[in-house]
């Protein structure tokens, strides 16, 4: 199973499995949003071209969107 680190804002470096993040792709201004595991709040983190790669082949849900 993928693990991925990301940051909270609140808590930090925080360990997220590819469940637990969904992938928003858009032509411009792609972003990762998620559940923090320590503090419970949602949130959403820009992705570039290279984090798009990474999240998507590591199994990552994602969804396009148009515009």
């Amino acid at each position: 199973m993928a693990m991925f680190t990301a940051r909270c804002p609140v808590c930090g470096r925080v360990e997220l499995s590819a469940e637990q993040l969904r992938l928003v792709v858009r032509p411009s201004k792609s972003f990762y949003v998620f559940r923090c595991p320590n503090c419970d709040d949602s949130v959403r983190r820009p992705a570039g071209e290279k984090i798009v790669e990474l999240l998507s082949d590591g199994g990552v849900a994602s969804m396009k969107v148009a515009g």
